[in-house]
């Protein structure tokens, strides 16, 4: 009988491969019933491989949301700063925020039931934590000079909590931008703190 001969980067990519289709089936899950209702269980059938498969990739409920929260940044990346010209009037740095952000809320419409199960899941908190770190970033640019608590209004008229809730009245995503840059420009034209 000859002998066996493996390929150590076969073996590699059909690990990396398992392990992708356990982060999808995860995400999947998460986005459909949320972390704390996915088990291991759950995403080994959605995954189509084994109970034992999922735990020897990740272990923990953490480390599968740390490895979602990396696919996450991948698939739906926080607007960089640039997207923002620091030159134009303010008017149109508010119109490009809202817009980056809405058009980014559109492609998460689970992210909001998630942020209710931060507190109970530690991984989710610190992702979400620096995701929202990133989102004030973008409003910091788009204000320029800014109080904190200006910082904090403009980052509660463009929760996503507050897009989901344009959408499912019947707004498109445009109208939706439209709307919210429209009640942001008049606050901030107002002279409101």
């Amino acid at each position: 009988m000859a002998p066996r001969h493996y390929s150590l980067n076969r073996r590699a990519e059909a690990a990396q491969a398992t392990r992708q289709r356990i982060v999808e089936a995860t995400l999947q899950l998460h986005a459909e019933k949320g972390v704390l209702a996915t088990s291991h269980k759950d995403v080994a059938a959605r995954a189509d491989v084994s109970v034992g498969t999922v735990y020897h990739h990740f272990p923990t409920q953490d480390a599968m949301v740390r490895a979602c929260g990396v696919q996450v940044g991948d698939l739906f990346p926080v607007p960089s700063v640039e997207t923002i010209d620091a030159r134009a009037p303010q008017r149109e740095r508010i119109v490009a925020l809202t817009r980056e952000l809405v058009a980014l809320y559109v492609r998460m419409p689970w992210f909001e039931k998630l942020r209710t199960e931060r507190g109970e899941v530690p991984a989710l908190d610190f992702g979400m934590s620096r995701r929202e770190e990133s989102v004030r970033n973008l409003i910091r640019r788009a204000l320029g000079r800014s109080a904190k608590k200006r910082i904090a209004i403009v980052e509660a008229i463009l929760d996503p909590a507050v897009v989901n809730r344009l959408l499912e009245s019947g707004m498109s995503w445009d109208e939706a931008a439209t709307t919210l840059a429209s009640i942001l420009n008049a606050w901030l034209e107002g002279g409101r703190s």
